[in-house]
């Protein structure tokens, strides 16, 4: 299968400033910017998965700045994909505030909007109150509250796709677009959440609802939650309703919502997936970043 990925117009490396890490970054860029829009992608998938959405994004007059997190595309780690390296997780986390430091120093004077998708969203919630100051505007994507399991607990078995089966393919919880699923299967830098090192990592969910912590994120901040109903990840929505409740006795007042009905986890690359992209654009532009 072709997989027909819009590149990036610019790749970069560089280093994790917790361990060294070589990471992958990439831009999507437009001639005259005025707002950096910067992704974390999800787990077990990569940042050409995004070229699509960055090049609307280029349209609407941001540069797109998306990293292949550690043990991810082609950031893999000395053990392949899944590896996190000795940082594990909280280096993984620490990675994106670097990166959104990166591009706003490229980006002299611009605001700059953190954009997380399901891990990336896990990970956005853990960097929130380090980075809300940082940031014009938050949006997570395919995101729930009690993401990950809580310390010292083990893994629970991931079985998103239980909920539509009997079923074509193990991600039909993807996206209701066959040809979209495909492309998932066809993609080797995709689905290898199976293969687990014993340097990977997952949020930690009640640190990610301490009330201490979600009260140091600024009051101001923008933030979009961005779902589909049928996403199992936010478990018939229970996730995102507690999500929302968490943030706002923690002081967060703005917090707006586009959900989609029957919309599975990627909305992104959903049915509609023009309509979310526009829906997402017409929001930021609201606040004239």
């Amino acid at each position: 299968m072709n997989l027909d990925y819009i590149p990036a117009d610019r790749t970069f490396r560089f280093q994790s400033a917790v361990d060294g890490f070589s990471l992958q970054g990439f831009a999507w860029e437009c001639a005259a910017p005025k707002a950096v829009f910067v992704i974390a992608h999800g787990a077990a998938e990569h940042s050409l998965r995004y070229g699509r959405f960055a090049r609307a994004l280029n349209a609407a007059g941001w540069d797109v700045w998306s990293l292949d997190h550690r043990g991810h595309g082609e950031s893999p780690g000395p053990e392949g994909l899944g590896d996190f390296g000795e940082g594990s997780w909280d280096a993984l986390v620490a990675d994106i505030g670097q990166f959104i430091g990166l591009a706003k120093a490229a980006h002299p004077g611009l605001p700059a909007v953190l954009f997380g998708h399901s891990m990336g969203s896990a990970a956005a919630q853990q960097l929130a109150p380090e980075a809300s100051h940082e940031i014009a505007a938050l949006i997570l994507s395919g995101s729930s509250a009690w993401m990950g399991r809580r310390e010292g607990e083990p893994p629970a078995p991931f079985t998103p796709n239980a909920a539509f089966e009997p079923a074509r393919t193990p991600y039909e919880w993807l996206s209701r677009d066959p040809a979209e699923v495909d492309k998932y299967i066809a993609d080797p830098y995709c689905g290898f959440e199976t293969r687990t090192s014993q340097r990977s990592g997952r949020a930690d969910a009640s640190r990610l609802a301490d009330p201490a912590r979600l009260a140091r994120i600024r009051y101001d901040l923008p933030c979009l939650f961005v779902a589909g109903t049928k996403d199992p990840i936010n478990r018939d929505m229970a996730g995102l309703y507690e999500l929302q409740r968490l943030w706002n006795e923690a002081g967060v007042k703005q917090i707006d919502t586009l959900y989609y009905k029957d919309g599975r986890h990627e909305m992104l690359n959903e049915t509609n997936r023009d309509e979310v992209t526009a829906d997402i654009v017409a929001w930021i532009k609201r606040f004239e970043v």
